[in-house]
């Protein structure tokens, strides 16, 4: 009898083991689907009085599919165009090296003398400097070749995404069911409920707080740059409020932008717009996104902001979301393994 039991207990060991492996390169698709799907749940369940849940779930899907894929389909034609369009301007800067440095460099105060000689004698280096930077400029290639990679990789990804998303409104109150009757037969009944609005809770806060404070802040530097008069203002805007999920991303944008301004011979537009990109909208920032995150999340902004960051370390994009959701986790485990009462940490 027990030799039958350890018998089956390999057997379910291996047969859980190859469930996982089978679903592993999907693993992160299912992550990104089952996050959408939970913050979009309250617009599907408002649909189905309307419609049939099919239909309800395939124009979700297929509204979300829009407002991602056509930003970057649209962002990844002006890469390739201004690629094109630039080549031949490169090309010219390697083999006859830069023009000389523009007049309003120099004006620049306390620094302008030296960005100006530096510009100078960069011109009169980088001509003769061509063969030498051959070998540069394949590792450049290799590492755009691979860029586009990434972006193809995560076009895919996304797609599979919103295809597991549509089955995942169709069937997510049985997951969740089914879930938690198999944690019920691990745990006590009110530690699962307890467990469950722990990560509903911290998913909530962290993906309202994060991606609302990211469209905030989309909006202002749109603003901003058509203000500026920024080539490309609404598709920088895009890019900056994408990258304002991780804090202080959006610097990678709009100091370029501000760079760009200045060796066109704007220098107070370039001054005004990177003050304001850096007061206002960081200031902002600083202020909607703890308040956001504190509607929801079971974490302090401190510790979400350390597993927004750990997790994207460690993870990647999702890592944004599932950095926060493990440190919850984690600390009501602590909690549990300490003998103190739920949320005792908060209270010290």
């Amino acid at each position: 009898m027990k030799s039958e039991r350890i018998l089956l207990l390999v057997l379910a060991v291996a047969l859980g083991l190859g469930c996982f492996l089978i679903l592993l390169p999907f693993l992160p698709a299912m992550l990104w689907a089952a996050i959408l799907v939970y913050c979009l749940w309250p617009v599907y369940v408002g649909f189905n009085r309307y419609v049939r849940p099919s239909i309800s779930a395939f124009l979700i899907t297929l509204t979300v599919a829009g407002i991602v894929l056509i930003p970057l389909v649209h962002l990844a034609l002006v890469v390739a165009k201004e690629a094109r369009a630039g080549r031949s301007w490169v090309q010219d800067v390697i083999l006859n090296g830069l023009p000389p440095a523009p007049a309003f460099l120099a004006k620049i105060p306390l620094m302008g003398g030296l960005l100006a000689d530096f510009w100078n004698n960069s011109a009169d280096d980088l001509g003769g400097a061509a063969a030498s930077m051959q070998p540069v400029l394949g590792s450049v290639a290799h590492s755009g070749f691979r860029l586009l990679s990434e972006i193809a990789h995560g076009l895919i990804g996304t797609v599979v995404a919103l295809f597991i998303a549509y089955f995942f409104f169709l069937a997510g109150e049985q997951i969740i069911a089914r879930i938690r009757l198999l944690l019920v037969r691990i745990i006590n009944e009110n530690r699962v409920e307890h467990l469950f609005a722990l990560v509903a809770g911290t998913v909530r806060g962290v993906v309202f707080g994060i991606l609302g404070t990211a469209a905030m802040q989309g909006i202002l530097y749109a603003i901003g740059f058509e203000v500026a008069h920024a080539p490309q203002g609404l598709l920088l805007a895009s890019l900056a409020g994408l990258v304002s999920i991780v804090p202080a991303g959006a610097v990678i944008v709009y100091v370029p932008l501000c760079l760009y301004l200045l060796a066109q011979g704007h220098p107070v537009i370039a001054i005004m717009l990177g003050a304001y990109c850096f007061v206002v909208v960081g200031g902002a920032d600083s202020i909607v996104r703890p308040w956001l995150i504190s509607k929801g999340a079971s974490l302090p902004y401190a510790l979400t902001l350390i597993g927004v960051l750990g997790g994207a370390i460690a993870f990647g994009a999702l890592g944004i979301f599932l950095g926060p959701v493990l440190l919850a986790l984690g600390l009501a485990v602590a909690e549990e393994f300490a003998g103190q009462s739920r949320g005792a940490w908060r209270q010290s």
